[in-house]
């Protein structure tokens, strides 16, 4: 299983804190951040197959 780094994960759970104001274990914090990763490289590659359909 990939792993964020311990440093990146302090930084997602004061994120996740403000923003929630809820606490994450780091185990959560580190689910948190693989399902963003995973959220945004879904969202590029989204607008990358839009943007070539668009020009054929």
């Amino acid at each position: 299983m990939t792993k964020i780094n311990p440093k990146r994960i302090k930084e997602l759970q004061k994120l996740l804190k403000e923003q929630t104001g809820n606490d994450y274990t780091v185990e959560e914090a580190q689910e948190s951040g693989i399902a963003i990763i995973r959220f945004m490289i879904a969202k590029e590659r989204h607008k990358q197959q839009v943007q070539h359909e668009a020009k054929n």
